[in-house]
């Protein structure tokens, strides 16, 4: 039988907040289904969960990304 958790227990194995779980999901990298139970949430596997440890691991292995628009220089003017 496939153990289904939420997006909260999911978030505690992890160690995440929710909304970094989120914000996961919306990686084209990650390719995991969507599934929901009849109250409208949202239902991760045991495969889903090992998908995004291994996700977890890999930005901790490699750094955190950024935009490219996170890092634009802010000129100051001399307006007092």
């Amino acid at each position: 039988m496939q153990n289904y958790f939420t997006s909260g227990q999911v978030c505690k194995k992890l160690r995440i907040s929710i909304s970094t779980l989120k914000r996961w999901l919306d990686e084209p990298d990650l390719n995991i289904s969507e599934r929901r139970n009849y109250n409208g949430w949202r239902l991760f596997s045991d495969s889903d969960v090992e998908t995004l440890k291994e996700f977890k691991r890999n930005i901790r292995k490699n750094g955190k990304r950024f935009k490219t628009t996170t890092f634009i220089p802010v000129t100051l003017s001399d307006n007092k």
